[in-house]
């Protein structure tokens, strides 16, 4: 189902979009609207992933050295 919206874009923008032909605009707009959003989402995941990140205490050493302790207590 489609939608009509008005909003209101500065010069730049509508200079863009007068470039785009009459019919092709609604499309135009929904996939950079769609583009957007999914970049947004995407932005935040990773925002989440990085305070997950900073948010965990490593234990010391380094993976080679984690990997030989667990070898070694076996």
């Amino acid at each position: 189902m489609a939608h009509r919206v008005n909003v209101m874009l500065d010069d730049e923008a509508w200079e863009i979009l007068k470039d785009i032909e009459r019919g092709e605009r609604s499309r135009f707009v929904t996939a950079a609207v769609k583009r957007a959003s999914l970049l947004r989402r995407r932005r935040r995941a990773l925002e989440g992933l990085d305070a997950l990140r900073n948010g965990i205490d490593h234990p010391p050493g380094n993976v080679e050295q984690w990997i030989r302790e667990e070898r070694d207590a076996h």
